[in-house]
């Protein structure tokens, strides 16, 4: 008798009836729609994922691009939208946020009263990129040289962008987070630095002060992100503070397509 036989899952993608503790003998395994079985993993970092072709990575060779110089919150006004262009349906594919580095290649600048960096995570129906910023969708690579080298369902853009306003979809998923205080009333930032945005992380994140004058290397866990098929994310970035000028980032995303 074939392995298949004796062994049959039901796919499941998403969370199913739970059963109570001694009622059954047995029970059908729950299985992905590839077949896996849905076990805890053993291996934490992401490299069967790239194994299988479905990690991806995009930045611009560590070039600078500047962000929105906003000085609150506005629906517009993103410094990153990330969109899936896959076709709706069983077959669609989702986009999972692993992370988002981001390398300051500019302080930026306010007239006076800065107070700190923020960030922002919105989920909306459609494509809500409208025009500006720098896209890096045809740098998008895998990290398996033995896969495709671009077969990404994803469009990612990054920078001062604009972006049509909001859908009714829209979903608030991270209404405020601190990246850094100011350096100072008029820097906010400091060349060098690296900030790690871990989305769906389970670390810890710095624990203690930073030295706010210093380049300092800085982990934020974030909610996970998950991007639909015709869905998209758009990330904020705010610099609170009085008539700010734009920080230059040099930006790397990480995700993957399942």
């Amino acid at each position: 008798m074939g392995l298949e036989t004796l062994v049959r899952g039901l796919v499941s993608r998403a969370l199913p009836q739970p059963s109570s503790d001694g009622v059954r003998d047995g029970n059908v395994i729950r299985a992905s729609r590839y077949g896996e079985p849905f076990v805890m993993p053993v291996i934490r970092k992401q490299h069967l994922l790239a194994d299988e072709g479905s990690y991806f990575t995009t930045n611009n060779a560590q070039t600078g691009i500047a962000t929105p110089a906003v000085a609150t919150f506005g629906a517009t006004t993103p410094v990153a939208v990330i969109a899936n262009t896959d076709t709706p349906g069983q077959n669609g594919k989702r986009i999972y946020l692993d992370l988002m580095t981001l390398i300051t290649t500019a302080a930026g600048s306010w007239a006076s009263a800065g107070v700190n960096e923020q960030l922002m995570i919105y989920l909306d129906a459609g494509d809500r990129y409208t025009s500006g910023g720098t896209d890096l969708s045809n740098l998008i690579v895998n990290p398996n040289m033995d896969a495709p080298v671009r077969n990404s369902i994803a469009r990612v853009r990054f920078g001062n962008i604009t972006a049509a306003a909001a859908t009714g979809a829209v979903r608030c998923i991270n209404g405020l987070r601190i990246l850094r205080p100011a350096v100072s009333a008029t820097v906010p930032d400091v060349v060098g630095e690296t900030k790690v945005l871990n989305f769906g992380g389970v670390e810890a994140m710095l624990n203690g002060s930073i030295t706010v004058a210093s380049a300092n290397m800085i982990s934020v866990p974030l909610p996970p992100i998950i991007i639909g098929p015709q869905q998209c994310a758009l990330i904020y970035f705010v610099l609170n503070g009085t008539t700010p000028g734009a920080v230059s980032f040099a930006p790397e995303f990480g995700w993957f397509e399942r």
